[in-house]
């Protein structure tokens, strides 16, 4: 076995999906980043975009943070309703994406004691979105400027999933089949923000006055 096979068989889990997803990553974050959210038709797409990307693959991030973390997580679906309520807008009416096929590969019923690690690279996904909103409320945004600041936006409680995933991913080794399943689910994970990043283009708060409280 070549030495550089080697490496990569005894990588750990979170340095492997760092590496294999970064190019995603920061397409990502430059795609999210171009939205000035100091306007209100921006944070509704900012919003909206989570919301739509979120909605196929919470369902599985919370499962293996229940149980395989021992993590309790925020709902942040019900969240970004809310704050999109706020605006005007009804979550039901976004577009909608389907599962990833390798969100959760193998993964057992929702009832079921154990998850398939494809989940942890959908998790590793989610939970790392959570560290961006430490700069946006440090930076600023329409809500928290006017008054209405988004449940989602200032949620800090994602912090502790994160906390609780890192020595996860690093106690796992990235050859093994299963961590190569988290890796394909998190290049997966990423390919539906970016969906849900093009689908939210259209999406657009009611008027001003028409704001909820």
């Amino acid at each position: 076995m070549r030495t550089e096979d080697l490496t990569a068989q005894e990588a750990d889990l979170l340095a492997a999906l760092r590496g294999a997803t970064a190019p995603a990553h920061e397409g990502l974050d430059s795609a999210f980043g171009s939205l000035d959210l100091s306007r209100r038709e921006e944070q509704a797409r900012f919003l909206a975009a989570h919301a739509i990307g979120l909605a196929p693959l919470f369902p599985v991030v919370r499962h293996f943070a229940e149980t395989v973390l021992g993590q309790s997580i925020p709902d942040y679906p019900a969240m970004l309703r809310a704050d999109l309520a706020e605006l005007g807008m009804d979550a039901a009416r976004l577009a909608a994406l389907p599962m990833p096929d390798d969100a959760a590969r193998g993964a057992p019923a929702p009832d079921a004691g154990a998850t398939d690690a494809g989940a942890a690279g959908t998790c590793y996904v989610v939970a790392g979105s959570r560290l961006g909103m430490t700069v946006i409320r440090r930076e600023g945004y329409w809500g928290r400027a006017h008054g209405t600041p988004s449940r989602y936006m200032e949620d800090e409680a994602g912090h502790g999933l994160w906390k609780a995933l890192v020595p996860w991913l690093k106690a796992q080794r990235a050859g093994t089949l299963e961590g190569q399943a988290a890796v394909s689910a998190a290049r997966s994970a990423f390919a539906t923000f970016a969906q849900a990043f093009d689908l939210a283009q259209g999406a657009a708060p009611a008027p001003e006055g028409d704001v909820r409280g």
